[in-house]
């Protein structure tokens, strides 16, 4: 039965229930039950009231037993599993067969056969399930069933000896709870009297045509002593079959008790193993979690620290080059500083030489300084402001020179550098504007 379930749920309703495990211990629970051993799976379609058809779902599909005035009757029944359960409950019909009819105004089985109980409608999906459905709809159905047989053609009394006495024991045996299949029918309206008279009158006529013709009358016996004699005898046979009816129904209340009693037994034994797994799963699940979380994180920061070294790593590398790049830039431009230098120096030389020869032939010859003479105020401050711009640039370059050499202290160039700065910005803007007073005034004094 197992396998047909997962045989079930795998093939012909794959992906129709989002919890299939749960479907199937539910199931697999209530079959193993002396209440559901009955019922088979198969699977078919539900089509609503409303006309709506859902795709074909798990329906268990037999007999639910139950207990009316101890006597034990089948009710068939389907069962079925909506693809949303177990948060929507399941849906139960009541299926009479031809000789049976839906007792009209039941509390708990409309006239469709569908099932309505309170169970049903507290259903949840953490605290219902299958076995205690079949609990309640056999003790609610043993106080009130919600089937009856239908009334069935009077036999004739001329019947064979061998039918009147297969009517009889059948008659008894579905009064007292046999295994016959008028026993599995639903009680008729009529009172449990009724029945047990219709026992008896059955036993009655079977025992007349049993009885041999000389019976009658052949022997003797007056009419009433033949008849008293008739009487005993169905006492007698009544007696005994209720003997029989009585043991059956203790042995099989023994067996019922024995089965309810191991299933409570393997009930308890499931849901202790089933706790702890859960247990077990839930500390593993745990342990695990903390462990993938704390790798997760360091595995993170590492990362992280990889791609800030990489970067460091890249910046550090583009400094260096960049650093040896303006080096040797540098390098170059204090060679043709130091060149440039040294020319100027040599030309100076010269020119002092050649003016001092100048003065001794001529003493009349201007001076170097007299050279560049300005012919306006605006052409003198220029000339005084261009050449003190260029003195601070030579400043520059010796106080860079001399840091370099490490003549004076940092503190000291910085100082130097921050004063210069300030004067040569000023004797900048003030060439900038004499500049600009210049070109809108060419001609001015």
């Amino acid at each position: 039965m197992t396998t047909s379930i997962h045989n079930l749920l795998s093939r012909n309703l794959s992906g129709v229930y989002r919890d299939p495990q749960r479907i199937h211990r539910d199931v697999e629970t209530l079959l193993n039950t002396s209440l559901g051993r009955n019922l088979r799976p198969k699977t078919e379609p539900l089509t609503s009231n409303d006309g709506t058809v859902t795709p074909s779902v798990l329906v268990l599909n037999g007999t639910l037993p139950m207990v009316y005035r101890n006597v034990t009757y089948n009710i068939p029944i389907d069962l079925y599993l909506p693809p949303q359960y177990p948060q929507c409950a399941p849906i139960v019909f009541v299926r009479p067969v031809s000789n049976m009819a839906i007792k009209e105004n039941h509390r708990h089985v409309g006239r469709d056969g569908r099932v309505y109980m309170p169970y049903l409608h507290e259903w949840g999906a953490q605290t219902h399930e299958l076995r205690e459905l079949a609990v309640w709809m056999s003790s609610l159905f043993g106080s009130e069933p919600p089937c009856y047989a239908k009334p069935a053609a009077a036999a004739g009394t001329s019947s064979r000896v061998g039918s009147a006495a297969a009517s009889s024991s059948a008659s008894v045996t579905a009064s007292y709870g046999g295994s016959s299949s008028v026993g599995h029918r639903p009680p008729a309206y009529a009172q449990a009297t009724q029945q047990s008279t219709a026992t008896q009158s059955t036993i009655g006529n079977s025992y007349n045509a049993y009885l041999p013709p000389d019976f009658c009358g052949c022997t003797g016996l007056s009419a009433e002593e033949q008849q008293r004699l008739k009487q005993q005898q169905i006492e007698k046979e009544v007696a005994e079959a209720n003997l029989a009816a009585k043991i059956a129904r203790e042995e099989s209340l023994k067996e019922a008790q024995l089965k309810a009693e191991q299933a409570r037994l393997e009930k308890d034994h499931e849901e202790q193993l089933a706790s702890m797994r859960v247990m077990a799963t839930s500390k593993v699940q745990y342990e695990l979690q903390v462990v993938f979380r704390d790798a997760k994180d360091d595995l993170r920061v590492t990362l992280k620290n990889q791609k800030l070294l990489d970067y460091g790593k890249e910046e550090i590398q583009q400094l260096l080059k960049e650093g040896e790049e303006r080096k040797e830039e540098l390098m170059v431009l204090n060679d043709e500083m130091e060149g440039a230098v040294k020319s100027l120096e040599g030309w100076l030389e010269v020119a002092e030489q050649q003016g001092g020869e100048n003065d001794n032939n001529n003493s009349s010859s201007s001076k170097v300084d007299n050279i560049a003479l300005p012919v306006d105020t605006h052409s003198s401050q220029m000339l005084q402001l261009a050449a003190e711009n260029a003195a601070i640039d030579d400043c520059f370059y010796f106080l860079d020179k001399s840091l370099a050499q490490k003549n004076i202290p940092l503190k000291v160039f910085l100082e130097e550098v921050r004063k210069l700065s300030k004067r040569q910005f000023t004797v900048k803007a003030h060439l900038i504007k004499i500049s600009e007073e210049k070109a809108s005034n060419p001609f001015g004094g």
